[in-house]
């Protein structure tokens, strides 16, 4: 009976993944408005570079390396729709990647990834999909190295590096691991290998967001800021809306209008709250570390709803293998890596974590976990399990949009 099961599970998901993943997107298309959360900066940016050009749209702050693929599809469909379709592309050069250039070896591998994919984070017009792509390459082709794979791309890792650290800011949560990564391979290849190809690239986003550097003197990024008028900062909002929350004030994952903001510095003065995330950090340690705690236990229990059971049984593997062998070794950079990613984000983020800060960590444990399966590394009775969650979640998702429909 363990054996049928054993051979059901997976044979009945790669039936119903596809259909989930369809039942999603529509979802997902039909209901999500043109211009919906960060996607109106995008088309807003869209508009300017059209009535100032790019030279003036750089210089104001753009997401200029997502922008500059986007905009010829301008031409062809309408704005939201070319952020939107620029995505789709994005996310199937990544799978193309996976299995032509990034040598996975589990077929489920690619059911996985579809099924996170149906939450529809490549849907919404915004840069998230380009920066997670490109980690997503970096970190795949730091993995092929330790393994000692000769394929390995150097280019492609320096290159895809580079692209994600000019698309989005949330590049610098990443630059320790980063540092531990190149350190790592450093000691199995030359990282000088062809290295006027990456330099080329590099080059050119250098080139590109000049504008921005010689008047602001930083990276084009987009710029998330609030009217003029606004005197208070995201970092502030964002660390009222826990305080707010921890009063019972507001929901959770809420936060207060730019105008409640304003009225609460106006009355408590302006150094009330931490104008930064990094002075967040050492503003209130107490609540820095009970929020971690909190924020860190939850967002591990809720990837259950992106990743199954899959990134939970990744991190266990990584403090199993430490307690067993007493040591670090390479292979297990990338449970690790998935273990910093969303331990940092916690520590640092006061107010709630947003999934898709964590979609590089969430599919870096499906790509781990899909290793451990095909080397079978893991008992049958864990993957058995994790086919099981993975299987209900399916269908309590797909029964919960359709009451939606």
């Amino acid at each position: 009976m363990a054996l049928n099961i054993q051979k059901l599970l997976p044979q009945t998901l790669k039936i119903i993944i596809p259909l989930f993943f369809g039942l999603m997107c529509y979802y997902h298309i039909s209901t999500i408005m043109a211009g919906a959360g960060d996607e109106i900066l995008f088309l807003h940016d869209l508009n300017y570079i059209r009535s100032h050009g790019w030279v003036s749209a750089i210089a104001k702050n753009i997401g200029v390396t997502y922008l500059l693929i986007a905009y010829p599809f301008t031409y062809i469909f309408s704005d939201y729709v070319a952020l939107r379709f620029t995505n789709v592309l994005l996310l199937a050069l990544l799978v193309l990647y996976f299995y032509k250039i990034g040598e996975v070896k589990n077929r489920m591998f690619g059911f996985y990834l579809m099924f996170i994919c149906g939450f529809g984070f490549f849907l919404s017009g915004t840069n998230d999909t380009l920066f997670i792509v490109a980690m997503l390459i970096f970190f795949n082709e730091v993995y092929k190295l330790i393994q000692d794979k000769e394929k390995a791309s150097i280019p492609l890792l320096w290159s895809s590096l580079f692209v994600a650290f000019f698309t989005r800011e949330l590049i610098y949560v990443y630059i320790p691991l980063i540092i531990l990564c190149l350190f790592l391979v450093k000691k199995k290849t030359n990282l000088l290998h062809q290295w006027y190809i990456s330099a080329s690239v590099l080059v050119f986003l250098l080139v590109i967001n000049i504008p921005c550097i010689e008047q602001n003197h930083h990276f084009s990024y987009d710029d998330k800021k609030p009217d003029s008028s606004v005197k208070s900062t995201w970092a502030q909002r964002q660390y009222l809306a826990q305080l707010l929350v921890n009063e019972g004030k507001i929901p959770n994952q809420t936060h207060p209008s730019w105008a409640e903001t304003d009225a609460y510095l106006k009355l408590h003065g302006e150094n009330s709250l931490p104008r930064t995330t990094g002075e967040g950090i050492f503003f209130d340690l107490k609540l820095t570390f009970l929020e971690f705690f909190k924020d860190f236990t939850s967002t591990v229990f809720l990837s259950i709803r992106q990743t199954a059971m899959m990134y939970i049984i990744v991190i266990s593997y990584l403090v199993y293998a430490l307690f067993r062998r007493r040591k670090i070794t390479t292979d297990l950079l990338l449970p690790f890596a998935c273990l910093y990613i969303v331990a940092t984000f916690s520590f640092i983020i006061i107010s709630f974590v947003e999934p898709r800060w964590l979609l590089v960590a969430y599919i870096l444990a499906i790509l781990y976990y899909s290793d451990l399966e095909f080397e079978k590394k893991l008992p049958k009775i864990v993957l058995q399990f994790n086919h099981l969650v993975l299987l209900l979640t399916i269908l309590y998702g797909s029964y919960k949009v359709m009451l939606k429909l």
